[in-house]
C-alpha cells in the first residue's frame, strides 16, 4: 500500500501534534510520524507552564559571566559536559554574541508575543475540542532567597513592564499570603498574573486524538532515518517501517533535526539541553499558583493529584541517560522553599532533550534550497507554551496565506 499525503508532519510533541491539527484544519491530508508514541519526548516531563511573561531569551547580559561559576558543577543550574563538537563551539560562539542588550531587547517581545497568541489558543482549543488537561490561568511567581537575586530579578521585572508584560513585585510576606506553600526563606517574589499551566501529557496526547478524528494518519514507533530524494528535490522519507510520500514535510522533531537536515546539506545550529523532573504524589501542602525557584532554576508546579519539580540545563549531547545528582539538586532546590517538605511517594524521574538556538528564538521557516521541507524547532523550554501558535503559524506557511503573526525574526536565514 502507497502511504502518501499532502504534508508529513515529524514529531509527535506539542509542536508537532498542532501542526497536524491546523494543517488537517485546513483540509490538508496529513500524516504523523513520531518514533516513539506521541507525547513522549520533552512534551511529557517538562513544567507544564504556559507562560507568555517567559519572555527574556536564555541569551542575556550577564549570563556568561554567572555560567561561568556553573559550567563545570555537578549540581548546578548549568552544565556542559566537554565535547570535540565544531557544531557546539560554533553555536556558545554565537550565544554568546547574543548575550547583549540589543539582541535580547529584540526578542522579548518576539517572545512575548507568542507566548500571548498561544495562550489564547489554548483556549480555543480546550473550548472546541473539549480538551481536558487541568488547565488553570493563576499566574506565576518567581521567587528569591537571596536579596542580592531579589535585585537582579527588580531589574528584569521592570525590563518585562517596558514591554507591556504585567508583573509586579512582592515583599517575602506578600509572596506567602499568596501561596501559603512558601516557606520563611522567600524574600520576595515577581508575580504575573497573565501565565497558566496544565498538564502537557493529557493536552498533547488529547489533541494526538483529536487529529485522528480529524482524519490524519499518526504512525508511531515510526523512525524517519532518510530522505526520498528526486533531481535534488525531497518526496518523502525513509523510516523503519517503509517509505512515506508527501508533497510538503514539517520537521517538528525537537534536538533532532540537525540529524535529517545534515543530510541535505544544511546547517541547523540547534543543540540539545536536557532538563530534569521529578514527579511524585501531592503532598498535603502544595503550590496552587505554579513558581520557579530563581537561584535553583527550578519550577514547581501542582498538576492534579500530582506535584512535579522540573529544571536544570545540561549540554551534553544527544543524551537522555538521568544523572542522581542533577535529579538531587532538583529537589533540593525546591525543598528550600516550600513548607512542610514530606517525603515524596509514587515518584517518577525523568529527563528531556530541549531544542535550542543560540538567541533564545525558535526556528519556523522553509529550509534553504527546498521549498517543500518546513522547520519548527527550537523553542527550548517554551515548547509546550508555543505549541498552539507554531501549529497555527506553520499552517498558515503552507497554506500561502500571511501569517498571524511576523515570521521575519523566526527565519533560518538569521544564522
Amino acid at each position: 500500500m502507497e502511504r502518501r499525503s499532502d504534508v508529513i508532519v515529524i514529531g509527535g510533541g506539542s509542536v508537532g501534534v498542532c501542526t497536524a491539527y491546523y494543517l488537517a484544519k485546513k483540509n490538508f491530508q496529513v500524516t504523523l510520524i513520531e518514533k516513539g508514541q506521541i507525547c513522549s519526548g520533552c512534551s511529557y516531563g517538562n513544567a507544564c507552564m504556559i507562560v507568555p511573561s517567559h519572555a527574556m531569551p536564555i541569551p542575556a547580559p550577564g549570563v556568561i559571566k554567572k555560567s561561568l561559576k556553573w559550567i563545570f558543577k555537578e549540581d548546578s543550574p548549568l552544565l556542559i559536559r566537554p565535547q570535540l563538537d565544531r557544531q557546539l563551539f560554533s553555536w556558545f560562539l554565537r550565544f554568546a554574541a547574543s548575550c547583549r542588550e540589543k539582541p535580547m531587547a529584540k526578542t522579548i517581545p518576539i517572545l512575548r508575543d507568542l507566548g500571548r497568541a498561544s495562550l489564547l489558543l489554548f483556549r480555543e482549543l480546550a473550548a472546541a475540542e473539549d480538551l481536558s488537561f487541568d488547565f488553570k490561568q493563576r499566574g506565576l511567581m518567581t521567587v528569591y532567597s537571596s536579596t542580592a537575586g531579589l535585585e537582579e530579578g527588580k531589574e528584569e521585572a521592570e525590563l518585562l513592564s517596558k514591554h507591556g508584560l504585567s508583573v509586579s513585585l512582592l515583599t517575602g510576606d506578600e509572596a506567602r499570603e499568596l501561596e501559603p506553600a512558601l516557606n520563611n526563606t522567600v524574600v520576595g517574589a515577581i508575580y504575573s498574573d497573565e501565565d497558566a499551566h496544565g498538564s502537557s501529557f493529557q493536552f498533547v496526547t488529547g489533541m494526538g486524538t483529536v487529529v485522528k478524528n480529524l482524519g490524519v494518519t499518526v504512525e508511531t514507533d515510526t523512525e524517519v532515518t532518510g530522505w526520498l530524494i528526486d533531481r535534488q528535490t525531497p518526496f518523502g522519507v525513509k523510516t523503519n517501517r517503509g517509505d512515506f510520500y508527501a508533497k510538503e514535510i514539517v520537521l517538528a522533531m525537537g534536538s533532532w533535526t540537525p540529524i535529517l537536515t545534515s543530510q541535505l546539506g544544511v546547517r541547523v545550529p540547534v543543540q540539545a539541553g536536557k532538563g530534569y523532573s521529578m514527579t511524585m504524589d501531592r503532598p498535603s501542602i502544595s503550590p496552587e499558583i505554579p513558581f520557579i525557584h530563581a537561584e535553583r532554576k527550578v519550577g514547581v508546579t501542582t498538576i492534579g493529584n500530582r506535584l512535579r519539580f522540573a529544571g536544570t540545563m545540561e549540554f551534553a549531547g544527544l543524551d537522555l541517560s538521568l544523572n542522581k545528582t542533577r535529579m538531587k539538586s532538583i529537589q533540593k532546590g525546591a525543598a528550600e522553599v516550600l513548607s512542610g517538605p514530606e517525603d515524596p511517594s509514587n515518584v517518577e524521574y525523568w529527563c528531556g532533550l530541549r531544542p535550542c538556538t543560540p538567541d533564545g528564538r525558535p526556528i519556523i521557516d522553509r529550509l534553504p534550497n527546498y521549498p517543500n521541507i518546513y522547520l519548527s524547532t527550537g523553542h527550548a523550554m517554551l515548547g509546550y507554551t508555543h505549541g498552539p501558535i507554531s501549529g497555527k503559524l506553520m499552517a498558515e506557511l503552507i497554506n500561502r496565506e500571511t501569517p498571524s503573526l511576523s515570521l521575519e525574526a523566526l527565519k533560518l536565514n538569521r544564522f
